[in-house]
């Protein structure tokens, strides 16, 4: 039986070339943007789920109250905790780490900047999975000075994964390759290239003094806890523990912290903790990918539908013969079922060779690192499950459609399909070309939002700002000034200033380290703070509102402050504000002017009261503002005076256009995946209706054959032939209208900032999908409309 079915199929498909490559060509594309999107959404919900002991860990996080009004979230906690926890039965394990930043590794004359570095306490190799490709974690915890690395920086700086025992140097001190490990799965929340031990970092004794406090939240701690043991309990047992120790300004045991035990594999989904960064993954656009995947692939089965049950007409005398010869309604529907079968297995294999080509380049729009490979179970689960959807969707109700034909009303010529299926066929076509619009729609406003980021007065001017960090370490032995000095004798370099923060993204905050006349004594809101200069307003092109800007040759002007618009509304300082007293982190100053609101975070977040203040005695951060045309001239001065006067450490600089755009590096991979599934979903959709299009011109070619003998115009048929097709595409329009717009506006409420949705938008989308639709079908209605009519009219 199988024989035959598989030898009546492949006759069938060959038989039809034009329609079973359209098949397949729009199955392959449904099923390649369907998998890569499914591995994403299985990557993202699967996050830190591959440890051992994934459901045993959480992270301690920090709930500190600062005021009536806020409560900061913090993902650190004191050195000192640790220690601590011994006391606590449910904890079988804590382990902890913080940022090593960036390291200064150097081989022999080779300098490199040690990216995605981290201190960890010896033990956390026992707590969290890693596999050693080299070395081990024994070796690791075998002595202070040694390092552990992913098998591709081992690679990068030794040629070789199997580097144990090799040696590197980190600033002035020699550290041995102790262990290679693979490198970090896509779906880890620890993406570190370079681990070193916490020992290390606390054997130098200004680092101890400094983290030895209960003040100090300069930590990650993690926890193992007893499989019965309650995540709720431990959090409450730790917030006693840190509420004995840690004092208030009066020496009273502080009430005003919460720690919390957090699940490992709710870390990812975050974002509350202060500083999360924008590679955290977010439920719902999970869950709108998802949809997406099983829309494409929705959109891809229609295609196969539509042209199925279309062309049954051509096939009901088969069907009605078969059955007059004793063939029964079961072999007529495996009959059909193979067929499709076959047609989406070779769309699988055509997908396989796809993915396996282009996972590269998925791979650089996500910024995650997939692997294709045949022993991923993830690859399977997806793979299997997106083939197994599309044999169901595309085969079942076609099978039954042609196998319930009845015999003597097929060979008689009657009408087997009804207006009913035409109705059903006409559904499925606006189904496919809602998607494409609402697809086309979310494009637009997504182009059009990030025109806008990119576009928008932010309140300074970023250009032609080059900016790099001097070492902490060297603070001691460079002075900035001195840097400056030799930058600014550099004709390509038009100024230079220092500042405690970048402009483009000022996290620093504060509470309760100010005061001003009428303040009451309750009330400390959050302020956001930056160390200036004085030439830091001319650089950047601030505006001062009142008062004036810090001078140079002001010594009192070190303990006065400027406030941006919004400090001066939300702290409620009432006019005149210049002169106004305001004490700021120790210093007794007034306010010196009000600078006008300027943009110093992502347009996602309301512009924030800020505080800025003139002493740089503790900043290293250096932006130099070049002439411009003379970006590369300038780059090699700074590299020049970088190496003669910090010669151990390579250098590190951004241009702060690159720091802008990387704030909306989340959003704009989001905008590139979406634009990429629209053009497959836009094409699936050109396919299938494409083979409609032709397939209703080959069963009214007699019909058109006659028109023409009568007198109709080519254009008259080209109508004729269209009319149908764009009725379809404007009800599509009609329904996607509304479902765009609901879902975009969504997405446009993350944004403080953004757009007005305008019936201009959608016009445009449908007119796109008009001409689109117009476009597919134009060739093969006009191919029609060109027919000879003897030729239609002679044949039988």
């Amino acid at each position: 039986m199988l024989p035959n079915h598989l030898k009546i199929a492949f006759r069938n498909l060959l038989s039809s070339r034009l329609f079973t490559f359209l098949n397949i060509a729009g199955l392959t594309g449904g099923m390649v943007a369907a998998v890569f999107i499914l591995l994403w959404v299985q990557n993202e919900l699967s996050f830190d789920s591959y440890h051992i002991k994934s459901e045993r860990i959480s992270r301690v996080i920090t709930h500190l109250q600062v005021s009536k009004e806020e409560t900061w979230h913090w993902s650190s906690t004191p050195l000192l905790l640790a220690e601590q926890t011994k006391v606590v039965p449910e904890i079988e394990m804590i382990t902890r780490k913080n940022s090593a930043g960036n390291l200064p590794i150097r081989i022999g004359d080779r300098k490199i900047v040690g990216e995605n570095a981290v201190h960890v306490d010896f033990n956390w190799f026992q707590v969290f999975d890693y596999t050693f490709v080299d070395g081990s974690a024994a070796q690791f915890a075998s002595g202070v000075r040694t390092i552990a690395m992913t098998e591709s920086k081992a690679n990068e700086l030794f040629g070789m994964s199997e580097a144990a025992g090799k040696l590197l140097r980190i600033d002035t001190i020699d550290y041995v390759v102790a262990a290679v490990f693979k490198d970090n799965p896509a779906n880890s929340s620890f993406q570190y290239d370079y681990i070193l031990p916490l020992s290390a970092y606390l054997a130098n004794p200004q680092n101890f003094q400094n983290d030895n406090s209960w003040n100090q939240f300069n930590y990650e701690t993690f926890i193992v806890s007893r499989p019965d043991a309650d995540r709720k309990k431990v959090g409450k047992k730790l917030t006693a523990i840190i509420s004995a120790f840690k004092k208030d300004d009066d020496g009273r045991p502080s009430t005003n912290t919460v720690l919390e035990a957090e699940a490992l594999t709710n870390i990812h989904f975050n974002k509350e903790i202060q500083g999360a960064g924008q590679d955290k993954g977010d439920r719902t656009t999970i869950y709108i990918f998802f949809g997406l995947a099983m829309v494409i692939l929705l959109v891809a089965c229609i295609n196969y539908i539509n042209l199925t049950t279309a062309r049954a007409s051509v096939r009901s005398k088969e069907v009605g013969i078969k059955k007059l010869l004793g063939a029964r309604h079961a072999h007529l529907f495996g009959q059909f079922m193979t067929e499709s079968i076959l047609t989406c297995l070779a769309a699988l294999t055509l997908a396989l060779y796809l993915i396996y080509v282009l996972t590269p380049t998925f791979n650089s729009l996500t910024g995650k690192t997939f692997t294709f490979s045949f022993g991923n179970p993830a690859l399977w689960y997806v793979l299997v499950g997106t083939t197994l959807s599309a044999i169901i969707l595309t085969g079942i109700y076609p099978s039954l459609l042609l196998s319930s034909f009845k015999p003597f009303d097929t060979i008689r010529g009657s009408n087997v399909l009804g207006s009913s299926n035409a109705g059903f066929r006409k559904g499925l076509v606006v189904v496919q070309f809602t998607v494409t619009v609402v697809f086309l729609i979310s494009t637009l406003i997504v182009y059009r939002q990030m025109k806008f980021i990119r576009e928008k007065e932010l309140g300074y001017d970023r250009s032609h700002v080059l900016a790099f960090r001097l070492p902490w370490g060297m603070k001691n032995k460079v002075d900035p000034k001195t840097v400056k000095s030799r930058l600014l004798s550099h004709s390509s370099i038009a100024d230079v200033t220092l500042s405690s923060q970048s402009i483009v993204q000022i996290n620093s905050s504060t509470t309760g380290s100010y005061d001003w006349d009428g303040r009451p004594k309750d009330f400390n809101p959050t302020v956001s703070q930056i160390a200036v200069e004085d030439n830091f307003a001319k650089i950047f092109d601030l505006k001062i509102t009142e008062g004036r800007w810090f001078a140079a040759d002001r010594v009192a002007d070190k303990e006065h402050v400027i406030l941006n618009e919004t400090a001066v509304k939300k702290l409620g300082l009432r006019k005149p504000v210049v002169g106004k007293r305001f004490h700021f982190q120790g210093k007794k100053g007034v306010v010196l002017g009000v600078v006008k609101d300027f943009h110093f975070k992502s347009l996602r977040d309301k512009i924030e009261p800020l505080v800025l203040y003139n002493d740089t005695g503790f900043s290293l951060g250096m932006y130099v503002k070049i002439q411009p045309g003379r970006e590369a001239e300038a780059i090699q001065a700074v590299t020049k005076i970088w190496e003669g006067m910090i010669p151990n450490h390579p250098l590190e600089y951004k241009f702060l256009d690159d720091t802008y755009d990387n704030l909306y590096k989340s959003e704009t991979r989001t905008a590139t995946l979406f634009n990429t599934f629209t053009v497959i979903a836009v094409l699936i959709s050109c396919m299938g209706l494409f083979g409609l299009a032709t397939f209703t011109a080959e069963r009214r070619v007699k019909e058109i054959g006659i028109r023409k003998v009568l007198g109709a115009s080519v254009a008259g048929i080209v109508s004729l032939l269209s009319a149908d097709f764009i009725v379809l595409v404007l009800i599509s329009i009609l329904v996607a209208s509304p479902i765009g717009y609901y879902f975009m506006k969504k997405w446009l409420e993350g944004f403080e900032y953004r757009i007005e949705l305008s019936w201009i938008m959608f016009a445009a989308a449908g007119i796109s999908a008009i001409l689109i639709a117009l476009f597919t079908i134009s060739y093969q209605s006009i191919k029609t409309a060109l027919t000879n009519p003897v030729q239609a009219l002679k044949s039988e």
